[in-house]
């Protein structure tokens, strides 16, 4: 499935699912704003939560935590997780993601190409 099939498919699934997906105002637009974003940083920070004790268990002898081979999959799971809210973000405020991030990539290739 392409991206932009995914991300039509999320769509329809949060409208399904009795989500937020079309507005009336602009104050209805910030608070689904709002509510999304304090769902990525979750997101982000259960991630940072347990790559952090990755990291203390490879620093410290001692310390009992699990290795990345372990815990992988459960960050994968996170990353996608943010994905979900980035699409509805990006749906909330009336883009379209996948031409988005093809446009950013071209402006960063013409900012970095210098670096190859």
């Amino acid at each position: 499935m392409d991206f932009s099939k995914i991300i039509e498919s999320q769509i329809i699934a949060d409208r399904r699912r009795g989500f937020q997906v079309d507005f009336d105002s602009d104050a209805e637009r910030v608070t689904q704003l709002e509510m999304d974003l304090v769902g990525l940083v979750g997101e982000i920070g259960e991630f940072a939560n347990v790559l952090k004790k990755v990291r203390l268990a490879i620093a410290h002898a001692g310390y009992k935590g699990p290795s990345l081979g372990d815990v992988a999959p459960g960050l994968r799971e996170e990353l996608a997780d943010a994905i979900i809210y980035l699409i509805r973000l990006s749906a909330v405020l009336g883009g379209n993601l996948e031409s988005d991030l093809i446009n950013k990539m071209r402006v960063n290739d013409a900012r970095y190409g210098p670096l190859e």
